[in-house]
């Protein structure tokens, strides 16, 4: 078999199927595949995701009959990327909030560090909201905390390119929150299987009209119950990070 890297975008779609289009075809302009997640929408949105599967025919639909949330939709692309033979899959927002003017970087980070999850940080204009601002720098020391490290800059970007050996085997052993926890558990587990982190900044930007799927209270409340999860199951990786660390550092 090849050992050429094969990579699809994965595109969880929860009520932005007015810029799915736009989204699909920067990406594919890249050379890119895509794997579209229909995340129980209605149905204007089902037929803004079944427009672009008549305009643009190869892109793979994956359509889940309930809403699962931001995490169980990227969890369902990353098991359908991995049945179709892909290497990695690039999770990437359908709402065009992130500069897709990086792809191609990411692409060749990855293809010289095959094994590395390769993150996108925030880089910020004026339009974002101080909450966010705020609970991403909270969120972080959590983090550093949970991995006993300073290795993740960001753990909330969802503009990720995993690789999906590793990336399916976690999501298979673990209970991994399908909301708005996602992003930041699967990350701290993938930095407990010991996969290399590389992060690299990233654009974004929060329109006016932009529609946000994150809900205030509920999802801060998830999160702070993750992280107290997360803390525990620190401790009972830490003997493992620790010798990890140890290794590491005798290395240099």
């Amino acid at each position: 078999m090849s050992n050429e890297p094969r990579v699809c975008a994965i595109i969880p779609v929860y009520r932005h199927g007015k810029t799915l289009r736009n989204v699909v075809e920067k990406i594919m302009d890249k050379g890119l595949p895509c794997v579209i997640v229909d995340d129980g929408n209605g149905d204007e949105t089902k037929s803004d995701i079944a427009a672009v599967k008549a305009a643009i025919p190869s892109v793979e639909i994956v359509s889940l009959p309930k809403n699962q949330g931001k995490g169980g939709a990227v969890m369902a692309g990353i098991r359908r990327a991995n049945e179709l033979g892909y290497t990695h899959g690039f999770q990437i927002d359908a709402d065009g909030q992130h500069d897709l003017g990086v792809i191609d970087e990411f692409l060749k980070i990855s293809e010289v560090n095959p094994e590395a999850l390769v993150c996108g940080y925030p880089v910020y204009d004026e339009s974002v909201p101080s909450s966010r601002k705020n609970g991403r720098k909270i969120t972080n020391g959590w983090v550093a905390i949970e991995t006993l490290s300073r290795d993740v800059e960001d753990a909330m970007c969802g503009f990720r390119l995993y690789p999906l050996a590793s990336s399916y085997r976690v999501i298979r052993r673990s209970y991994i929150g399908k909301r708005m926890t996602f992003d930041i558990d699967i990350l701290v587990r993938l930095h407990w299987a010991g996969v290399p982190m590389i992060f690299r900044p990233i654009k974004v930007i929060y329109p006016e009209d932009g529609i946000s799927n994150f809900r205030m209270v509920r999802d801060n409340v998830a999160i702070s119950l993750m992280h107290t999860k997360l803390f525990f199951g620190m401790l009972l990786h830490s003997p493992v990070i620790l010798a990890r660390k140890a290794v590491r550092h005798g290395a240099r």
